[in-house]
């Protein structure tokens, strides 16, 4: 029971430290977060994180992301006592908190944010024991993962919305009813009746928006092999490749595609996430696809982003292109 008392020791310390309840004033007055995207700061006691709880900490957030080329896991957790958790730290983007508090009769969780800098996004977990530790973690953490995930969403958001390409954007408006925030830095590259495509070139790194759409029949729209099917369409048609008769389609060969059915803007989505490459030439990478129908036109739309970057991490070069597919609203025309 040793290891236990010197655990529970440090819990009210742990929770006057992290207190939220006077915290999240706003965002104005608060530090600028700091920290890289995909990475989280975990505040535990070194015989707290060296148990089993920590393993399963490690293995969720270490686990493999989806759709990708490479192996990269959802993020890099990094573990630091509390004596560590200074000014240095406390403004990080992403911190999760664990202790254990004997007072307790059951497990707590809360999820606040901008408590020591903005944009910031906080998790607190405190539980009687180890064992309820594990069993709260396990029950919350695709809830925590959506809300660091969600985050960094915004933050690139936030980040885009400062320099804008308003003609590309009044282009979309015009094509397709959609009010989306592209980046400066983003360029007309093909513009067809019913298809659109934006890229971003930098070095070696090619990131790209694919914008489509097409009659709106019946829910077999929804059928991720239609899906991807339309997309190889439009891609043959419209997205060349760097030599004659090449172009880029779905490479689903070796990695089947993960899709998800969520709800974007109150409409009904399908998510894909796949790899895609470019016929007769050795270009690849991942893309993300969401696809749903724009009720008042009768017409299906997919938003697509894709990414190259060669012999380079592609989870935070994704999540900037779906930053932007995911800032799309439906205008009235």
């Amino acid at each position: 029971m040793q290891h236990i008392r010197s655990i529970s020791a440090i819990a009210l310390v742990l929770i006057s430290v992290l207190s939220f309840n006077s915290c999240t004033s706003d965002q104005a007055t608060k530090a600028s977060a700091t920290g890289s995207p995909n990475e989280i700061i975990v505040v535990a006691e070194d015989n707290l994180w060296k148990t089993s709880l920590g393993d399963s900490i490690m293995g969720y957030f270490g686990s493999t992301r989806t759709g990708l080329p490479q192996d990269e896991p959802l993020f890099k957790v990094v573990q630091i006592r509390l004596s560590e958790f200074n000014r240095l730290f406390e403004t990080h983007r992403n911190v999760l908190a664990i202790t254990i508090d004997s007072s307790l009769t059951e497990s707590n969780t809360e999820m606040v944010q901008n408590v020591w800098s903005a944009p910031q996004r906080v998790v607190k977990i405190a539980a009687p024991g180890i064992e309820e530790l594990k069993r709260a973690f396990n029950e919350k953490k695709r809830d925590i993962f959506n809300l660091y995930e969600n985050a960094e969403i915004q933050r690139q958001q936030a980040l885009y919305a400062k320099t804008l390409n308003i003609k590309a954007g009044e282009t979309v408006i015009g094509k397709f009813n959609l009010k989306m925030a592209i980046p400066a830095d983003y360029y007309v590259a093909v513009d067809k009746d019913n298809f659109l495509w934006l890229r971003k070139e930098a070095n070696i790194i090619s990131q790209g928006i694919l914008i489509y759409a097409y009659p709106y029949t019946d829910t077999a729209s929804f059928n991720p092999r239609k899906i991807l099917s339309v997309r190889n369409q439009f891609t043959r048609l419209y997205v060349p490749g760097p030599t004659d008769s090449s172009f880029m389609i779905v490479a689903d060969n070796y990695v089947t595609p993960v899709t998800r059915i969520l709800t974007l803007k109150e409409e009904l989505a399908v998510e894909i996430r796949g790899l895609w490459e470019v016929e007769k030439d050795f270009m690849g990478g991942p893309f993300i696809n969401y696809t749903l129908v724009d009720q008042k036109n009768n017409m299906v739309i997919a938003l697509d982003g894709y990414v190259y970057a060669p012999n380079k991490n592609k989870a935070d070069l994704l999540r900037q292109v779906q930053a932007i597919l995911l800032s799309f609203e439906f205008v009235e025309k």
